[in-house]
């Protein structure tokens, strides 16, 4: 019988609960909608890397060497291993990562261009054919048919079947036809275009060199772990600069980068169920305050605490039930699009799976939450004394009950840790989020707490005074320093202070309602700071986010617009430099370059070290005091030379900055003297002034010794990172020399320029700075868009809070309202007093948001990336704006219906 009462009790209740039990429900759901959505990104994210690891490793084992390709000579290594069994299968591809080609509009787009072998690539996993239908390489590949990725076919605009004209980086021009259409997965992940070694190699080279190969992959016997760690160590003894990756190491990189990636995305989903976990609170503290004399009642009939905690405990159960059926329906649908964001924003493709344990976990995190996050209003409802109430004695004031809540705010913290912990399944991880969550919520709370206080006492007078003048004119005072500080927060200080000007003028029916609405700001203290804490984060999350993305958009235009000197490049071979000189020379506008010799090269050693020593202590990855494999090996294999004789050469030569020992002059001429990054310092290269190092020039015979008389800081982002006299590069070219060409042109004229040189010379490799510019800020904003919309899930549930808190203070004042309009307030004065109220809420909560986001990047920018970062003034008025006018309609969404209460409803009942 009493577990029908139960049901009837709890079900009835939240009948009765109307808008505000619609509310509770969405602050579980929306918590439950993050964790839901991300957690399935999450899975789609670990699906496509690691899921057949060895289709995305293109075999066994990867072999790569990007800084300097392998020459056929070197692929008589895999020969040998397939020849004594240690392999089974291994096959070369020539791979160009700055290929380019004109679009459908004109415009100029980079990709990776692979050569390879269509009869024996890849080793694992065939490319999956979107056109034609069950096509294979080796059926479309060759007659320079080429294959695409369908991102790159969405990139170029192009359809299958359309001719292009394509320019490799080593100075090929390829007329080719798109013949089939791939999905970007697994190898194929990133935008490129495949094409037959046999049609790459058959078009000359602008440097004359052969086609040389970046990548090898590898099978072994069996295809088992200890075949392809035997091969790998033979490989690395054999091809020491080479980068050696087996199915398994990838799999452990794709694994660890998956997890950190699970985690930040558990994390905020995380946050926002805690936002929503709020709003649970607060909804249920006020219902069940609501119902005292119920209760009374309740108890006096004879049900015990446990009774009243079954019967509360199953609302929040149905709360938590329902919610998180909602949250996790609606969690599939935004996972639909957080897929779509992730995949624009990484240029990848990730399989659409939806995990029926996933969505079904949601439900029982919403349970979960509910449940939690009303142990305390539960437990604070069943201390309630029937005779209390029936006197109308007030309860909850003394040190009993505050011990009570202070314990009971340490059960829900240890709960949420537990909760998290079993999420994140990751203790220590829990322990550092929850804890450092909670110390931060709990700084915010009494900073807010202030804020709240001073705000609900702020003066509205009926007429001027002096002390209130000299409060203004320090206002304006402030305004004006912080105009020259930070505008943006100037001009907000100083609309306020003339809004208190203002206010002093107003009708005296505004003027009531502006102080009615700053003192039921400071009514309810707690509800008011926890609302301004939820907004706060929501928003600060989204600043932070916007304002960085904006300072690094800001510091690369003017690293490319101030810093660089040159906007216009062109790269091209010794057996196209006559031509590029003459097409140049025919063009106005053009006679203020600086032409370099480019050479890239084979180290042998260092300081008498032999490369294959050094490199074996290299660490995994760079850092701010050492460099890792790669950054290492882009140092030391290339040279860029200069003409000492000609006067611009040199001028660019003065131009960068040196740090150690000294520039080369016109006195190196001859020498292979050359100066290096200032980073070669570092280990484990430990450069000095006049280290030596040996480089094996293109022939693969002539040994070349350079050595260092300086360190600069300039970052060079064409060409070869060491530079000295073209004496030098030209040794190591063994005839078959790069040559770049460097302009400063009119901007208006740069596309038209470059276009006329690759007319007349097609072998020739343009770039046009301001193309790269373009093709970063899309890039940029396509990941601001997705951080925006995965910290928008935490701005949701902070407007949910908001929502849920005025439908309790509307609960709360319904008395209140109803007086009001008996006195001659209308409803549209009662209405304006809400919105006025929670827009103030709103304002604060941007404002102060806004200002620690200001104060973090300048922190940020000042310890650790050494510069200077701030946020525009135009996105601190449209964030801090757009919040209050977000939180005002919230609040007349909720409002508008409260406040058309009639006043003889309202004073009969309650």
């Amino acid at each position: 019988m009493k577990l029908g009462m139960y049901w009837r009790y709890a079900t009835r209740s939240l009948a009765r609960g109307g808008q505000r039990t619609v509310l509770a429900i969405f602050c579980v759901a929306v918590g439950v909608l993050a964790i839901v959505a991300l957690q399935l990104v999450a899975n789609m994210v670990n699906a496509s890397f690691t899921t057949n690891v060895r289709e995305s490793n293109g075999g066994d084992i990867s072999v790569r060497t990007d800084i300097n390709p392998f020459a056929q000579q070197d692929l008589q290594v895999f020969q040998r291993l397939q020849s004594d069994g240690t392999i089974t299968a291994y096959t070369a591809m020539s791979g160009h990562s700055s290929a380019q080609a004109n679009d459908a509009h004109g415009h100029v787009q980079y990709f990776d261009l692979r050569a390879i072998d269509p009869a024996q690539f890849p080793l694992a996993g065939a490319p999956d054919f979107q056109t034609p239908s069950g096509g294979t390489l080796s059926s479309v590949l060759g007659s320079n048919n080429v294959v695409v990725t369908d991102t790159l076919l969405s990139q170029l605009g192009y359809k299958v079947g359309d001719k292009i004209q394509v320019v490799s980086d080593d100075g090929r021009t390829l007329n080719v036809t798109i013949a089939g259409e791939i999905s970007s997965a697994g190898l194929f992940r990133l935008p490129q275009l495949l094409i037959s070694l046999q049609d790459y190699a058959a078009v000359p080279s602008s440097s004359g060199l052969p086609v040389g190969y970046n990548a090898v992959y590898v099978n072994v016997p069996g295809h088992s772990d200890a075949n392809a760690s035997k091969a790998k160590t033979l490989i690395e003894q054999a091809l020491p600069q080479a980068t050696v990756t087996t199915a398994s190491d990838a799999l452990n990189q794709y694994k660890d980068q998956v997890q950190q990636i699970r985690y930040f995305l558990q994390i905020v989903g995380l946050l926002a169920l805690l936002i929503g976990g709020v709003g649970i609170i607060n909804t249920m503290q006020v219902l069940l305050r609501r119902r005292r004399t119920e209760i009374a009642m309740l108890k006096t009939a004879g049900y015990s605490r446990l009774d009243l905690f079954a019967l509360f405990a199953l609302e929040a159960f149905l709360l938590g039930l329902i919610g998180g059926v909602i949250g996790s329906g609606l969690g599939v649908a935004v996972s639909v699009l957080m897929r779509s964001l992730f995949q624009r924003a990484f240029l990848l493709t990730l399989p659409l799976t939806i995990d029926p344990l996933t969505v079904a976990s949601g439900v029982a995190i919403g349970v979960v939450t509910a449940l939690i996050f009303g142990i305390m209003p539960i437990v604070q409802a069943s201390q309630i004394r029937p005779l209390s109430v029936l006197r109308e004695l007030p309860e909850g004031t003394g040190v009993a009950s505050v011990v009570l809540s202070v314990v009971l705010l340490a059960l829900l913290a240890a709960l949420f840790f537990g909760f998290s912990a079993v999420i994140l399944g990751n203790i220590v991880l829990a322990l550092a989020a929850v804890s450092g969550t909670g110390v931060f919520l709990a700084l915010l709370g009494v900073f807010f707490g202030v804020v709240v206080l001073i705000i609900s006492r702020l003066p509205v007078p009926e007429r001027f005074t002096w002390w209130f003048l000299l409060v203004v004119a320090i206002g304006i005072a402030i305004s004006v320093a912080l105009f020259f500080a930070i505008p943006a927060f100037g001009v907000l200080f100083l609309a306020i202070s003339i809004l208190g000007l203002l206010i002093v003028v107003l009708p005296r029916t505004w003027k009531s309602n502006v102080k009615m609405g700053l003192r039921n700001i400071g009514r309810t203290k707690a509800r008011t700071v926890t609302t301004l804490v939820a907004l706060f984060i929501g928003v600060f999350a989204i600043g932070v986010i916007l304002a960085l993305g904006q300072d690094i958009q800001d510091k690369v235009n003017n690293v490319l617009e101030t810093q660089l000197p040159y906007n216009a490049f062109i790269l091209g071979g010794v057996q196209n430099k006559a031509q590029i000189d003459a097409s140049l020379n025919s063009i106005p506008g053009t006679g203020n370059r600086v032409v370099n010799a480019i050479s890239f090269a084979n180290p042998v050693s260092v300081d008498g070290v032999p490369i294959a020593t050094i490199l074996q202590e290299v660490p995994k990855q760079s850092g701010a005091n050492q460099i890792g494999k790669e950054e290492l090996l882009a140092y030391i294999s290339g040279v860029e030379g200069y003409d000492l004789s000609d006067p611009q050469a040199l001028k660019a030569i003065q131009a960068n900055t040196i740090v150690k020992g000294r520039n080369i002059t016109p006195a190196d001429a001859g020498t292979n003297n050359v100066v290096m990054p200032n980073r070669t310092e570092l280990a484990p290269l430990n450069l000095h002034v006049g280290s030596q190092i040996v480089l094996l020039a293109q022939d693969r015979k002539t040994p070349v010794t350079a050595t260092v008389v300086g360190f600069t800081s300039s970052i060079n982002f064409f060409g070869a990172a060491m530079y000295g006299d073209n004496h030098v590069a030209l040794q190591l070219a063994s005839g078959h020399a790069q040559y770049l060409y460097s302009m400063k042109l009119n901007p208006n004229d740069v596309t038209q320029i470059l276009n006329q040189v690759h007319h007349d010379v097609p072998t020739a490799q343009p770039f046009n700075l301001a193309e790269f510019a373009v093709a970063f800020t899309n890039a940029l904003n396509n990941i601001l868009l997705l951080m925006t919309a995965i910290a928008s899930l935490a701005m949701i549930a902070g407007l949910i809070v908001i929502a849920n808190a005025v439908a309790l203070a509307m609960l709360e004042r319904r008395r209140e309202l109803g007086i009001l309009k008996a006195v001659g307030h209308t409803s549209r004065s009662v209405l304006s007093e809400v919105l006025l109220e929670n827009g103030i809420v709103g304002f604060t909560g941007g404002l102060l948001a806004m200002l620690l986001v200001t104060l973090a990047l300048t922190v940020l920018g000042d310890l650790l990336f050494k510069t200077d970062l701030g946020v525009g003034a135009p996105l601190v008025l449209v964030i801090v704006l757009a919040t209050a006018v977000v939180t005002v309609a919230v609040a007349l969404f909720v409002a508008w219906r409260a406040t058309r209460v009639r006043p003889l409803e309202v004073l009969r009942y309650e």
